[in-house]
């Protein structure tokens, strides 16, 4: 699996691709902890079927990492509160409301590591148009799913050439010329790049694992404390329950938000605000 990555990176370069010259894009270096040998990470989804197709190929398209073995099964639970499940990952959509974002992905930190994620699509905007296309499904659902594992941007610009990866702003997922400018390569899927971060951000052991699917989930080593259970509280559906805003992205809008809980809980969600939403 490595040396495919590698192969791909190579070929990027061969091709003249456009991208960033190297893989520097971690979330602060959020991430969930592991040995650095192929976290085993449980996906649940509470999802139509009109995502299966974005969710479940941007699901694949991860997978191809060699830090992460994803399990995936579907649940059913309320998909407008989109409670986190400790240990494991939640994917939901509903309409959540003419709130200007198109998805928001949840991590919860406890003691510095990622302990549960989310990540919500919202149906009051990718059930009408321009957002209820295919690659706006793909690269909403790939993008999001990405901060779920502790990768940030690649870049924040809409406006400019796509870099070819979902973690990546754009007008035109789909690519090629829109509105009268070319914006090159489809940005529906991970690249090289995603892949060479997450095994920069995996690529060491914590002596323990917050993801409840591996076999030392919660184990007590030598000179470490047990880790605490996260929060079961969803993180909502608009900037007042998300805490205060940390970041803006690249038109200005706050899009990283910060909620504590004390005793070293915290949860960070990351919005993805419709370009045309100003």
């Amino acid at each position: 699996m490595k040396s495919t990555v590698r192969l791909a990176l190579a070929a990027a370069v061969a091709l003249g691709t456009i991208v960033p010259a190297s893989a520097n894009h971690s979330w602060n270096g959020y991430h969930w902890a592991g040995n650095g040998s192929s976290l085993a990470l449980r996906i649940n989804t509470a999802i139509a079927s009109k995502w299966n197709t974005a969710v479940g190929g941007s699901l694949s398209d991860w997978e191809r990492s060699t830090e992460l073995s994803l399990s995936t099964r579907s649940v059913t639970v309320d998909p407008k509160k989109c409670s986190p499940i400790a240990g494991q990952v939640l994917v939901c959509n509903a309409a959540y409301g003419r709130r200007g974002w198109l998805g928001i992905a949840s991590i919860w930190l406890t003691n510095g590591h990622i302990s549960q994620a989310t990540t919500k699509l919202n149906d009051s905007y990718h059930d009408h148009a321009p957002y209820n296309q295919a690659a706006w499904r793909s690269l909403v659902a790939c993008q999001e799913i990405g901060h779920d594992w502790g990768l940030d941007h690649q870049d924040e610009t809409f406006a400019n050439r796509n870099l070819g990866t979902c973690m990546d702003y754009t007008n035109a997922p789909a690519g090629g010329v829109y509105n009268g400018f070319d914006y090159g390569p489809s940005n529906e899927h991970p690249n090289a790049h995603d892949y060479d971060e997450l095994n920069i951000i995996y690529n060491h052991d914590d002596g323990y694992t917050s993801a409840t699917t591996a076999t030392n989930f919660g184990i007590r080593q030598v000179g470490r404390a047990v880790p605490q259970t996260p929060p079961s509280q969803p993180t909502g559906n608009s900037p007042a329950e998300w805490g205060r805003a940390i970041h803006k992205d690249g038109l200005g809008r706050p899009d990283v938000f910060l909620k504590e809980f004390g005793d070293g809980q915290k949860a960070i969600t990351h919005v993805f605000w419709a370009p045309d939403v100003k």
